[in-house]
């Protein structure tokens, strides 16, 4: 399963990448604010991945220890 997050994680990045050099060739864009707009939707998911990457979501929750007998 992990194979297939994988894969349609590059997918996805690649289409976020080539929707960017798309999206590049408007009017809008290619003015100051379309350039500070990339810029902070770009930095926002980089900081996004480094600061929320190491959470995974599929993880089962830890089982309940049973008490140790010999414990007061």
């Amino acid at each position: 399963m992990n194979i297939l997050y994988s894969i349609l994680y590059m997918l996805a990045m690649i289409g976020l990448l080539l929707a960017s050099v798309v999206l590049s060739e408007t009017l809008y864009l290619r003015s100051p604010s379309g350039v500070l707009m990339l810029f902070g939707l770009g930095l926002s998911m980089s900081l996004g991945f480094l600061l929320f990457g190491h959470i995974r979501f599929d993880e089962q929750p830890c089982e309940e220890r049973d008490e140790n007998p010999l414990r007061s």
